[in-house]
């Protein structure tokens, strides 16, 4: 991803996300709601199975996730064994899938937005934003920063394969839509926040200027 690519993608994302929260939201979430009710079991199924795969993969061996520890060693054998310079993708992959998770989290307790369930139960005014009582940690979704960010690195690093490594994560997307259990604009941050973290990461990769240069002759 360029810098460029990135900045086009934020310069699109930002004016939509707010017209989104300000407008469009609310009313797309009460459509989805009222007319693909009969997707939920699958999408629900398809939430859960993603899910019970990440825990185990989540789960702690020696002090570290099991995902994390498998990703920083491939790292270290890769590029410091075998000396193999695109084995730097499994370290954009660990940073970007945890701090994806812990960003997403921490602008959840920031942002404190209702959940369109709030909106299908009696309905509130306003945007949600800053709301207190339960249900108000709808910005951004966590389920697409989680998912997106351990697929979306892959999917630029191998763009032959990018169609396919994104379809599990845009169907998890798509299904916080369809299960209620966010706005549109809830899973756009998401993905951007991914976008900006896997570019950001992705600079680990770039050979530095001069770097490797063979002696001119």
């Amino acid at each position: 991803m360029t810098l460029r690519q990135f900045l086009l993608f934020t310069a699109f994302t930002l004016p939509a996300c707010a017209l989104l929260i300000l407008f469009l939201d609310q009313p797309l979430a009460a459509f989805i709601h009222a007319r693909f009710g009969w997707a939920k079991p699958f999408f629900a199924a398809l939430t859960a199975g993603a899910d019970a795969v990440h825990e185990a993969l989540m789960q702690h061996v020696l002090g570290l996730p099991i995902i994390f520890l498998a990703l920083g060693l491939a790292f270290a054998i890769g590029r410091y064994g075998l000396k193999h310079r695109g084995a730097t993708l499994f370290l954009v992959l660990l940073l970007t899938h945890e701090f994806s998770m812990v960003l997403a989290k921490a602008l959840k307790g920031a942002v404190h937005r209702l959940r369109p369930e709030v909106q299908f139960g009696g309905g509130y005014a306003g945007t949600g934003l800053w709301a207190t009582g339960p249900h108000n940690d709808s910005f951004p979704s966590y389920h697409t920063a989680v998912y997106f960010s351990l697929f979306l690195p892959l999917a630029l690093a191998f763009p032959r394969w990018r169609v396919p490594l994104l379809v599990l994560p845009g169907l998890i997307g798509l299904g916080r839509l369809v299960l209620g259990m966010h706005y549109l604009s809830d899973v756009w941050a998401s993905l951007w926040l991914v976008v900006a973290l896997t570019f950001l990461f992705g600079l680990l990769e770039k050979p530095r200027v001069g770097a490797g240069l063979a002696p001119a002759h």
